[in-house]
């Protein structure tokens, strides 16, 4: 039987990265849930062929700039785990031995820096 949290989404999100807690912004959290991408095309005869890549689970957050964080320090790090947590949910979503990647940018109007994503091999999703 289906979990009442399966049916709700949005609420309190909190992001811990290898401990400390960091202020997000309101904006939308995207997971990447899946490790591979499959692709589909047509041969030049109608008939489908299907491609598929591997990749990695991630997600892309945006934070406010009154989190505390060292950018350089941050995308230094070669593994981190993180972990984000739907409060009104009930779910969390683990990330394990990942790492931070992209170009932090700042926006001084809204104070929200965006560009960053977490990318790793492992992914757990739990419901408590």
């Amino acid at each position: 039987m289906a979990d009442d949290s399966d049916y709700s989404f949005g609420g309190i999100i909190q992001i811990t990265i290898d401990g400390v807690r960091y202020a997000q912004t309101d904006a939308d959290i995207t997971l990447d849930v899946a490790n591979i991408e499959v692709t589909a095309v047509a041969n030049q005869d109608g008939t489908p062929c299907y491609t598929s890549k591997p990749g990695l689970y991630g997600a892309q957050v945006k934070f406010r700039d009154n989190s505390g964080i060292d950018y350089n320090d941050l995308l230094r790090r070669r593994k981190v785990d993180a972990t984000i947590k739907e409060v009104d949910n009930t779910r969390t979503h683990l990330f394990t031995g990942a790492r931070v990647i992209g170009k932090p940018s700042k926006n001084v109007t809204t104070g929200e820096v965006d560009g960053l994503e977490i990318r790793g091999p492992a992914y757990r999703k739990l419901n408590s």
